[in-house]
Parts: C-alpha cells; structure tokens; sequence
C-alpha cells in the first residue's frame, strides 16, 4: 500500500512536472526581412533586437529572424505580417502604395541629414497621434528613418543638376521618383536586393542610397563615384500581426512595448548613423573612388529645381482628407532641432 501511494504521488509530481514545462515553453515569434542575414539591418539591428526582447521576457519570447525574403520579398513585407505568414517584419513603408502617405514626410528633399532627427520625427509624429490612421490593423513597433541618400554612381560624377539629364537611376520610392524626373534623370523601379545587379548589367547609372546600404549590398563593388547631396530618405517600420500581439499574455506584451517606439527608433538610429558614417570613411579609401559634395551655386540649383516637390506633398495629403501642413511642420521642429 505503502509503495502504490508513493508510486501515484511521483506520477503526480512528474505530470505536474511536465505539464509546468510545457505551460513555460517559449511563444515563437517569426521576424521577416528581405535584407540578407549578414547585412547591418538583420544582423546588427533586428538580430540584436530580437536576442534582447528574448533576453528580458525570460524565456517567454522566442523571436527568431527570417532573413533574405525567405517569407516574402520586399514589396510584400506588409502582407505576410497581414496574412500572418510572419508574425513581425521590418519593411519600408514606401514599397507599400499608398498605405502610408504622411510617413513619407521625412522622404522630402533636403529635409534630412540623420538617421536620429528622421527617426525621432517619426516616432514622435506616432506617439502624438498624427499617423494613427495608417497604422490601422497592426501594431507599430516602431518606426526609423535612414540617413539621408547620396548618389552612388557606376560611371559618371554628379556635381550638377545637368549631370543627372538621360541618366537611369534607380527609384527606391515614390517621392524619389518625383525627384529624379524632375533632375532630368529616368526612374528604373529596382528593389534594394536587386540593385546590385542592375547596375553592373546597366539596368541603372547609379542608385540613391546611404553609406549603410552601399555596405549592405556591397554596392562599393559596383559604383566608384560618391555624391554627398542629401536628397531624399526613406521610412522603414518594424511591425507586427496585431492578433499575435494581442494574444500574449500582459507581461510579454510589456517586453514587447519597452523595445518599441522612441526605445526601438533612437536605439536604432544611433547604431546606423554609426554604421554610416564608418563605412563612408571605409568607401573613400577604397582605390578608384571619388567623393564629392553638391554645395554653393550647384546645391541651389539643386533646391530651386526640387522645390515644388514639398508644395506638390502638402496638395496630394489634402487631397487625401490629411493635415499635411500639421505634420510637416512638426517633422521639421524636430528634424531641425536634431540636425540643425
């Protein structure tokens, strides 16, 4: 009798035992970039994001990152997390038409220097509730921007306005796109994976990119010609299916919101104007490369060109029932505070 009851309360211990073990076992999370693995973004940033959200949930959390568009392709990073293929991605919110159209702000020409004044504006503009609207149906981690694109040419110098007539240019958005027509150039639409292809089949001259990505897709390899102009950005957002988010329980949902917002976007901007700034100084002391800056009399001619550009914004948001002028007002408050 003796040995039966301490047979049945091991057997008890050892179901509670289990069944303890498998309450705790970790809640996966699928993280999706179309970045490869090895590129700053998936390795230092999102790896580094998802490894300190694991580390502080405790066992919690398991995020883990799809890299290289194994989960969907550039244009299609939005979707899956929709379509809960992925249950996070980190995308640029400029591939996504017309989702995100007050986003766009900090991809006006001139407006930008740094990845931190971009990305402070644009998670403040979402704390403040300006881009409410168009995070609709997901949960915004957060948002960041780049530094600002320079012109990273394949066979001829950018100094002039005149320089960029007939020239094919890659198109990383729809503002850029403007941009360059208006430059006088043609817009090839290439996804940033594909741009290193394009442009050593002659698919594109050249391509606006920070340093960052000039490092990522190994562009150095196929441009010589380094222009410093500022001309535009771009706004990327880490996001997530909002039913995976809800259905965690409160204290995971906490780890994920201490990691979000202004915490995700400085944390993140101080990491890739670092990287920016390295891999610029790395690109100029590479054999056969040129650096060079648009200033004085050429960058004017530059601005007057583009100048329309920020009027013709402000009629399409009203148009669309947005309060451009509000956003682009506070964008620029803090763009300027930041930048100068």
């Amino acid at each position: 009798m003796f040995k039966k009851t301490v047979k049945l309360l091991m057997l008890g211990v050892f179901s509670l035992a289990f069944a303890g073990s498998a309450s705790a076992e970790a809640i996966k999370i699928k993280l999706a970039t179309f970045e490869p693995g090895g590129a700053f973004i998936a390795s230092k940033i999102l790896s580094a994001w998802a490894d300190k959200v694991n580390a502080e949930s405790n066992g919690g959390l398991e995020v883990k990152v799809y890299a290289g568009g194994v989960l969907g392709g550039p244009p299609k990073q939005y979707d899956i997390v929709k379509g809960g293929i992925a249950d996070m991605s980190w995308t640029v919110l400029g591939y996504i038409g017309g989702q995100f159209p007050l986003s766009s702000v900090v991809e006006l020409p001139f407006l930008t220097r740094t990845s931190k004044a971009g990305s402070k504006a644009l998670n403040t503009l979402y704390e403040e509730g300006y881009l409410d609207k168009e995070m609709d149906g997901i949960k915004l981690v957060g948002l960041h921007s780049n530094p600002a694109y320079q012109f990273h040419m394949k066979d001829k110098n950018v100094l002039e306005v005149s320089d960029l007539k007939g020239l094919k240019m890659r198109v990383p958005s729809k503002i850029a796109g403007t941009i360059l027509a208006k430059l006088g150039a043609t817009g090839v639409s290439v996804p940033a994976p594909g741009t290193y292809e394009a442009l050593q089949k002659g698919v594109v001259d050249g391509t606006p990119f920070p340093y960052t990505a000039v490092g990522s897709f190994k562009l150095f390899e196929v441009t010589k010609y380094h222009t410093e102009v500022n001309i535009t950005n771009a706004t990327f957002g880490l996001i997530m299916n909002e039913d995976k988010y809800n259905s965690l329980p409160d204290n995971l949902k906490e780890v994920i919101d201490n990691n979000s917002g202004h915490a995700f976007g400085d944390w993140a901007a101080s990491l890739i104007d670092a990287q920016n700034a390295k891999l610029k100084a790395e690109i100029a002391g590479l054999d056969g490369h040129v650096m060079s800056e648009v200033s004085g009399a050429s960058l004017d001619r530059f601005k007057s060109i583009l100048a329309p550009i920020e009027a013709d914004w402000l009629d399409e948001m009203k148009g669309k029932g947005l309060d451009g002028d509000a956003v682009l007002k506070r964008a620029r408050e803090i763009i300027t505070s930041i930048d100068g």
